[in-house]
This record gives C-alpha cells, structure tokens and sequence, in this order.
C-alpha cells in the first residue's frame, strides 16, 4: 500500500511539474481538446447518448424485446430488453453502449451481475468514428474503415457468445421495477438530463488526455514509442500517430478495441452506479484489441484497397467526418429496427405523476 502510494504521489507530482514547466503545451493541448468536444465529440455523441437512455426509460426495450428474448437468451444468455442496448453499444460509440447498459440495469431490466457481463463486450466504437474518422480521414480508404469495423463486428458477437457462455444461467424472471412505464415526455426529459451529465463527464476526461498527451510529446520524440503512448492512453490520436508512422491496419484494429485508458476513465465516469471489476474490465479490453487485431489481419487482404491505404495523414480531420451518411444510416438502421420491433398494438402514452488536433 505504502509502495502504490508512494507511487502515486510521484506521478501526480511529475504531472504537476510537467504542467509549470510546459504550460504553452498544455494549454494547447487543452484548447485541442475543447475544440474536439465542441466540434465532434458532443455533436456526434450526444444524440445517441440520449437515445440510448430513452429506449430504457420510455419502455421500448421491454417491448422490443419481447420478440428477440430466445435470441438474446439462447446465443447472450440475457433478456431480450438486452436486445437495444448490444445495437446501440456497435452504433452508438464507446460511451453510448455503456450508458444503456446501466440505465437498462438502474431500470430493473437486467441484473447486476448481468450488466457487468454485457459491459464486457459492449464497449466499441461507433461506425463513423472507425469508417470515417479512422479509415477515409487517418488511412485514406473506406476499405481500410470497413475491414476495422467488421473485424470490431466479429468480435463484439465472440465476446458476447464467450461472456454467456462462462455465465450462469441467464435470469428469465422480471427483476424488480422491470418494466415500468413512465410517459414518453417525462423519459425524454429524464434522458436528455442524464446524457448532458455523462456527456460532460466525457468532455472533462478528453480535455484532461488532450493536455497530458501534448506534454507527453515534448519528451517522447520517435514516432513509433509517441504511437504506443497515445494508443495507450487516447484512441483518436493513437490512431492518427499510427497512420502517419506508417503501421498496419491491424494496429489501428487493436486501438480500437483497446479504446484508451482515457475510455475507460469515460466508462467509469458513466456507469458510478454500478459495481464494474476494472480489472475484469481492463483485461477485456485488451482481449477485444488482441483479437481485433488478429481478425483486421486475416481480412486485409481479402479487402479490396486496403494494402494501399498506408499512407500518412497530414491534414486536419474536420468535425464534419463523425456527421456524414456512415452515422446517419446508423440512425435510421437502429430507428427501423426498433419500430419494425414493435408489437402491433397501438402504443399508448399515458399522462400523470478522443480531441488531438493533431490527431482529430
């Protein structure tokens, strides 16, 4: 204890010093990071934040599930109120899947020791930050995005599968306050008040990253170790250094899965309420990298144009690449999938009581 103690302590005052020393970069670094929140991350994030809330809060998942339960529980081993919430964790982003894991699970949908399996393999990126951002912004080609998302895709369902498996037997009795109806107003109210806190959340751990990961440069120069370094901590810049350093897709695949330490710290930030073993939590994120990895490797070459996507990115990524048609065809996919979900009675609703700019 003394050791783990000690050792914070000189982190925390290497950081401090680092901070007096290099405050032009830091503060830029910080700069970078209130211009990625303002001009990516709350603009492509939050909508889906509080989508992911409502489908809970308003009872679509109860019903939508319904009609996918011997799914859920035959291949996930989970409730079929599940069902939106492992869509929403491949659409939604890294911090979206999560929230709708917690607030299914805060609205007695699904137990505690449910919600931890599902937050084993409910943490991805979102479809335009891997398509767009990752493979047409960082190395150049759709082809490259597509391969990433898909080896993410293959994985999610492997995890999912293994996670059940090692599971006990999925609970298929109603948990308490499960299902309970509130009007559909007062569930928007609800979502769009909790997705502005965890948003915020988010925001103050992307500043913090952006800042550490500028100083951070001053002292690691070669490319390759600034790569590892920023992989490690912050995905969106990892990627950038990887793709500029010349590295293969599978290493951008292996990003981001891992996610970041600085994604981790947003996951935590939006599940407070939950019990998580972060050293569960951890390693799972580095299987899902490792195997992500593996699989971006087998598909590469059987993905036309992605052995010619290597290629540094000089440029800016403009915020406009997390709003183009890859995130809008999400939202209209995940839209259609919960209104063809429906049950075909007349629904009632009752009235009463990431950030880098040199990466971004």
């Amino acid at each position: 204890m003394k050791m783990r103690t000690g050792a914070l302590c000189a982190a925390v005052a290497a950081a401090a010093a680092a901070l007096i020393v290099f405050p032009a970069q830091s503060s830029a670094g910080a700069k970078s990071g209130v211009d990625y929140c303002l001009n990516i991350l709350v603009p492509s994030l939050y909508p889906f934040m509080v989508l992911s809330v409502f489908v809970v809060k308003s009872g679509l998942a109860q019903k939508a599930g319904k009609h996918l339960e011997k799914f859920t529980q035959k291949v996930f081993r989970l409730p079929g109120c599940a069902a939106v919430c492992l869509l929403m964790s491949l659409v939604g982003g890294y911090p979206a899947g999560a929230r709708s894991v917690v607030s299914l699970y805060e609205d007695g949908g699904i137990s505690e020791r449910q919600a931890r399996q599902m937050l084993c393999f409910c943490v991805n990126a979102g479809p335009s930050f891997v398509i767009t951002a990752v493979g047409v912004g960082f190395f150049g080609s759709a082809a490259a995005g597509y391969t990433l998302f898909a080896s993410q895709l293959i994985i999610f369902i492997i995890l999912g599968i293994i996670c059940g498996a090692i599971s006990k037997k999925a609970e298929s009795r109603p948990l308490q306050n499960a299902g309970k109806k509130i009007p559909a107003s007062e569930a928007l109210v609800i979502s769009a008040s909790d997705a502005a806190y965890s948003t915020l959340n988010m925001c103050c751990f992307v500043i913090l990253f952006a800042a550490l990961m500028n100083v951070l440069r001053v002292f690691v120069k070669q490319p390759a170790v600034s790569a590892v370094c920023s992989c490690i901590l912050e995905v969106t810049g990892g990627c950038a250094d990887l793709a500029r350093a010349g590295a293969p897709l599978w290493a951008a695949a292996f990003a981001v899965g891992w996610g970041g330490v600085c994604v981790h710290f947003q996951i935590y930030a939006s599940t407070a309420g939950l019990r998580i073993n972060r050293a569960e939590f951890v390693l799972f994120r580095f299987l899902q990298g490792a195997m992500s990895a593996a699989v971006s490797y087998i598909l590469t070459p059987l993905m036309p144009g992605c052995a010619e996507t290597f290629s540094n990115f000089s440029g800016e990524t403009a915020g406009a690449l997390s709003s183009r048609a890859p995130a809008a065809a999400a939202m209209i996919a995940l839209c259609a999938a919960l209104l063809f979900s429906m049950p075909h009675e007349k629904l009632e609703v009752r009235h009463g009581g990431c950030y880098n700019k040199r990466g971004a």
